[in-house]
């Protein structure tokens, strides 16, 4: 397994285009753009479990960026389970781990 970084999460958002849907707040599994980040590169996905991300067979801390990245997407406020864009990731990411 792979770790997760904050480079390689912003890597991974710059190479889609701006308006490309890379996930959606309040969705639950697989849905938020981290999760979807993790599950392709990382070989995890990551569930927001207490603070941390759990796997079938193990639980791994997640860093606090991403913990901060996560709050942030479950609080943008917008339409019912707004879909997340890359640019909207970007700036939900800075805004967060200021």
């Amino acid at each position: 397994m792979q770790k997760l970084t904050r480079k390689g999460f912003v890597a991974w958002l710059r190479s889609k285009h701006p308006r490309t849907k890379v996930g959606q707040s309040l969705s639950g599994l697989r849905k938020c753009p981290l999760a979807k980040f993790t599950g392709a590169n990382v070989g995890i996905y990551c569930y927001w479990f207490d603070r941390g991300a759990k796997t079938e067979t193990e639980r791994v801390l997640m860093p606090v960026w991403a913990q901060k990245f996560v709050i942030a997407v479950d609080t943008f406020h917008g339409q019912k389970r707004p879909q997340i864009t890359a640019k909207k990731a970007l700036e939900l990411l800075e805004e967060a781990t200021q």
